[in-house]
């Protein structure tokens, strides 16, 4: 449900001679994406689209609780995953001011001085047809497997002696933190839960915050 068909991305173009033994669209320069001939007719076309049975719905969702108690301390965690969906995570190029990249992207383009590199060159939304709305690839689907520890408190409780010295039955010290840690083997720039506003691109939706806080509990 939701699955949507791709051309599918094998790698870039590196030179010339990679583009004039490979079928390619027309216009292909060195640092293209090179979509695969999955038909062998030597052409790229419609044809050669392939359906990506997953989409934003994760296959798998779960979550795991935790809690340990040490004499007056008290631990409690939880963290929450799942695998299973992907994203299509295109950016808004321009090369007139070579903004709207992220760095990983730009560090690691391909120029002629980094002829071998693993992401296309510089571009202009839309201009090329490896960008092109018309030809989704799966060079911009990302998977987004995540575990993030979602909550997590330590709290101490002080001893009974001390609380009735301060007129208290008991008085617990928190502190505790929301979205700590993520690990994404595969969405690194964004956030694997980012919800878009529907116009397609990723980093339109806020970011989870990262929330730490501390507290007291006086039970008189």
């Amino acid at each position: 449900m939701n699955s949507n068909i791709y051309y599918d991305a094998i790698g870039i173009f590196h030179n010339q001679d990679e583009i004039d033994n490979y079928p390619h669209m027309d216009g292909a320069r060195p640092g293209d994406v090179i979509f695969r001939d999955v038909n062998g007719d030597k052409t790229i076309n419609g044809e050669d689209k392939i359906r990506i049975n997953k989409s934003d719905v994760p296959t798998w969702t779960g979550g795991l609780n935790l809690y340990a108690k040490y004499k007056g301390f008290d631990l409690t965690m939880l963290f929450q995953g799942q695998a299973g969906a992907v994203r299509y995570v295109q950016q808004t190029g321009s090369l007139t001011n070579n903004k709207n990249y992220l760095k990983s992207f730009y560090d690691n383009r391909w120029t002629e001085a980094n002829p071998n590199a693993n992401y296309p060159r510089t571009f202009n939304r839309n201009d090329e047809y490896w960008v092109n709305s018309d030809n989704q690839n799966t060079f911009w689907l990302h998977k987004t497997d995540f575990i993030r520890l979602k909550n997590i408190e330590l709290g101490y409780t002080l001893p009974a002696s001390i609380a009735k010295k301060l007129a208290c039955q008991m008085i617990r010290l928190t502190v505790s933190g929301m979205n700590l840690l993520t690990y994404s083997p595969d969405m690194k720039d964004y956030d694997p839960e980012l919800a878009y506003k529907g116009d397609g691109f990723a980093g339109s939706g806020y970011p989870i915050q990262k929330i730490i806080t501390t507290g007291i509990s006086i039970n008189f």
